[in-house]
């Protein structure tokens, strides 16, 4: 028997399921989990947490920093207005 018989002899059960109409995973305690409580990540997705994680620390120091700046600055105008006499 060649490729193409073979293919052409397997019941339509046997065949594979397209991609979009694949079953869906199991969920929750009976789902999968990686030992270790790590799964392998992609790529991609490495790189979009490093990202994030910047992004986090980027904004945690402007919320901090931006605050802390205006309150020094406002403290230096007053202790120049009081220095003047004025």
């Amino acid at each position: 028997m060649d490729e193409e018989q073979a293919r052409d002899d397997r019941a339509p059960s046997d065949a594979p399921l397209p991609r979009f109409a694949a079953p869906d995973r199991p969920r929750g305690l009976d789902a999968y989990f990686p030992p270790g409580g790590e799964d392998e990540a992609p790529p991609e997705r490495v790189a979009d947490e490093r990202r994030m994680t910047r992004l986090l620390v980027l904004m945690v120091v402007l919320l901090i920093g931006v605050p802390t700046l205006l309150t020094l600055i406002a403290l230096a105008g007053q202790l120049i207005s009081l220095r003047g006499g004025g």
